[in-house]
């Protein structure tokens, strides 16, 4: 996560809170309760920040947590339907005001939680925004292809980190003044390329601009991830108007049709409106997706991939331990191997060259060299490789003279 000054996003996300959260309470929103803990993978969401995330205080009780709800007055249970969640930087929900037009003009249901904000700590703030999430799915018939994630400066870095970790249940991330990268394993990264689109909204005086023009979208768009950005005229460190929103979701739908074959094609990662698989059924699915992958040359790394995730992901459960001994096998399996190593090393390859060029850009040397020093050791005789040492070369003279480097 690239830290900002916190300060600075404090005094905003108290202000917002301030000027933002009496209004949110009006008609039409409902305000709800949790009726169950969530069924959702929070843990695994919450792994990016630290291990400890993963952990709730004893005291938490997700029958204890509150929303604010908007549902269409013309919901009938015989379609799935469009969800725009909102995570604020506060205590108090947002992001109504904004996504109103668009909410009632387009029938699409919105949620927003109460105490997670940037002072609740990640894992618990996941875990809330989790419990709300599957409390709306419990009651309503909602299309994780439609249901998009945004939020404001410290919310919108939340609703990455939870899009980008169960890309299966989001059809597409819109974070607005605030943003975060991808996390391993590199099956994520894959399926957020499959699936998701990402809208990064930020204003023409924001202090984060930067990090959404110059770092974030350049690198997903490298990566081949569907991706816009979005600078509001006028705007600082705030949420744009109703009309940048409606411009947002109108683009998020317009990839629907794409969700919608990749959910065909892999059905076996896809979710629907009516049921939420146990860990082991998901788990057991990824297995069986991973194999099937396996079985086609050119998708051999998807493969592996796959097993790496469900080895991470469900660790504890037997079909974390079957992905494990399976990928044991393949290292032994010189027709599946070779393909593997291809089409791993050009992913990495990739996957490194972009991350390190946004770096570049964002003007964070030390890490940029960080990427370039693993690019040029494990590909030295490739041309990426190749040209990773020669940014190693003058980015080590840059950062030393910065005296960063010893």
């Amino acid at each position: 996560m690239i830290k900002r000054t916190k300060r600075l996003a404090i005094l905003a996300a108290v202000a917002l809170t301030f000027a933002a959260g009496p209004a949110q309470g009006q008609a039409p929103l409902k305000e709800k309760t949790v009726g169950a803990p969530t069924r959702l993978d929070w843990q695994f969401a919450s792994r990016g920040f630290s291990t400890a995330a993963a952990r709730l205080p004893a005291s938490y009780d997700s029958q204890q947590q509150r929303y604010q709800l908007y549902v269409p007055p013309v919901y009938k249970a015989n379609k799935a339907w469009p969800l725009v969640v909102f995570i604020s930087p506060g205590d108090q929900p947002m992001g109504w005001t904004t996504w109103k037009k668009v909410c009632q003009e387009k029938k699409v249901f919105f949620c927003s939680p109460y105490a997670a904000g940037n002072s609740c700590p990640a894992g618990q703030r996941t875990r809330i925004v989790l419990d709300m999430i599957d409390d709306v799915r419990r009651q309503y018939r909602i299309d994780p292809d439609q249901t998009y994630l945004s939020g404001f400066s410290g919310g919108g870095r939340m609703a990455c980190a939870i899009g980008f970790s169960l890309p299966e249940w989001f059809g597409g991330v819109a974070p607005v003044c605030g943003t975060n990268p991808i996390s391993e394993p590199t099956y994520l990264r894959h399926r957020v390329r499959d699936r998701l689109s990402v809208a990064f909204i930020t204003g023409v005086k924001d202090f984060n601009r930067k990090e959404n023009e110059e770092y974030m979208q350049p690198w997903f768009e490298e990566l081949e991830i569907r991706s816009r950005l979005w600078v509001a005229p006028g705007v600082a460190h705030a949420i744009p108007s109703g009309e940048i929103m409606s411009q947002v979701y109108a683009w998020l739908e317009k990839d629907l049709e794409r969700r919608r074959q990749d959910a065909r094609k892999h059905s076996l990662l896809a979710m629907n409106a009516d049921a939420t698989p146990t860990p082991e059924q998901q788990a057991t699915r990824h297995l069986e997706a991973a194999e099937t992958s396996l079985k086609q040359a050119d998708t051999a790394w998807q493969g592996v991939t796959l097993l790496q995730g469900a080895a991470t992901r469900w660790s504890k459960l037997e079909a974390g331990q079957r992905a494990r001994s399976r990928l044991k096998q393949i290292l032994n399996d010189e027709k599946i191997l070779e393909s593997v190593a291809r089409q791993g090393a050009e992913d990495e390859q990739k996957s490194l060259t972009a991350q390190g060029r946004a770096l570049e850009r964002f003007g964070a040397s030390e890490q940029a060299l960080q990427a370039w020093e693993s690019l040029a050791k494990y590909h030295p005789d490739t041309p990426a490789g190749k040209f990773a040492a020669e940014r190693v070369r003058l980015l080590r003279v840059k950062v030393k003279s910065s005296g960063k480097l010893k």
